[in-house]
């Protein structure tokens, strides 16, 4: 695992639980955004079986990708890495419509992650695949700081704290791997598993103390090391934070791990428009809201030398959920604004097509009554 904090080159993976929160967008877009601020970035698309980053990225599905490195092709990833209309935004693809590459085996998967850490960049993104299955999770503990992207709806919510637990209880299993014990123990654990059945971190802990007490005493050594962010997207207004707060909490007492957010990104019908056009939202149009949104957790990235560490400013607000709370009002404030104005707009543009119909009535009044008198 890369701990970020001590690293020069950060990597990132990007992981949305399930499909439909964003994560691609966000993915492609904070890449782009890293790129024009001047860092030697690299986005992969770790999204195998459902690839298609290349649309976020305007790029067509035409170049070597992972399907080939995972399906016998000669060479390192490096090779893979290609260049985009972006200055010093590269790209590897992801499936390339290579079938049966979803269900990586081990094998594969290893030498897929040992070549990503050779690769050399400022920063490395990972957009992952939907779900938690262990291939997706092993993909976002590559480092100890990954993001996962929400929707403030509640079963949004619930699906980004399955897989932060299902991140977690995999780092512990893999960081007690050669304890035969513990290990047995644990897969027991996942075997007996049961819907409305699930046994406590708290409890996995006490347990593992009750193994070894100085393999228990190591636990939340371990768990320090994750931090682990959240991105609220698509969000509707600043309310929708206030779930991703609970989901902060819910993970602190249950899983023993802190999280960040690091933002919220308001639902922007010019999304749907630069996907249609085949343009990243970062170039199609930089002034939208939700552009706008993702190149401030950009500048949060690149400001932070020791990111995940945070350089926060403590002194106007407790944390970053409330600094997230104080930038996502702002920006509700600007979107009213800006829909008042529009509405205003209307009405004028109305009231101008009123009045020129009007004179237009009035008119061919006039040229009637003409008619009638003449025919008289």
């Amino acid at each position: 695992m890369v701990i970020n904090e001590n690293a020069a080159r950060k990597i990132i993976s990007i992981a949305g639980g399930k499909g439909g929160v964003g994560k691609t967008l966000i993915s492609a877009n904070l890449a782009l955004e890293l790129a024009t601020h001047g860092k030697d970035t690299v986005v992969i698309d770790l999204d195998l079986g459902g690839s298609n980053l290349h649309t976020f990225l305007g790029m067509k599905n035409t170049r070597t990708g992972i399907g080939n490195f995972l399906s016998g092709m000669r060479g390192s990833l490096k090779d893979i890495v290609h260049e985009t209309p972006y200055e010093n935004l590269r790209y590897i693809p992801g499936d390339v419509l290579v079938p049966d590459v979803a269900d990586l085996q081990f094998s594969q998967k290893k030498k897929l992650i040992d070549n990503i850490l050779k690769l050399k960049a400022d920063y490395i993104i990972l957009d992952l695949g939907p779900g938690s299955n262990n291939n997706v999770v092993d993909f976002f503990l590559i480092s100890n700081s990954g993001f996962m992207v929400t929707s403030g709806q509640a079963s949004s919510i619930l699906n980004a704290y399955g897989f932060l637990k299902n991140v977690v209880f995999r780092f512990i299993q893999r960081a007690f791997s050669s304890h035969r014990e513990i290990t047995k123990y644990l897969r027991s654990v996942v075997k007996e598993r049961k819907p409305g059945n699930s046994v406590s971190f708290e409890e996995i802990v006490k347990k593992v103390q009750k193994i070894d007490k100085r393999a228990g005493t190591k636990t939340e050594t371990y768990l320090s090391v994750l931090k682990p962010k959240i991105i609220v997207n698509m969000a509707k207004n600043p309310d929708e934070l206030g779930m991703a707060l609970k989901l902060k909490d819910l993970i602190s007492s249950s899983l023993g791990i802190d999280v960040e957010c690091m933002g919220l990104v308001y639902f922007d019908e010019t999304v749907e428009r630069s996907i249609k056009e085949r343009v990243p939202l970062a170039r199609f149009d930089e002034h939208s809201i939700a552009s706008r949104d993702i190149e401030r957790i950009a500048l949060k990235i690149i400001q932070s030398e020791e990111f995940p560490i945070m350089p926060l400013d403590l002194d106007y607000y407790k944390d970053s959920f409330e600094l997230a709370q104080i930038e996502a009002q702002n920006d509700y404030q600007e979107i009213e604004a800006s829909r008042k104005s529009d509405e205003e707009l209307n009405v004028g543009e109305l009231l101008t097509v009123i009045s020129v119909q009007q004179k237009q009535i009035n008119e061919l009044r006039s040229h009637i009554r003409m008619l009638t008198m003449k025919n008289i």
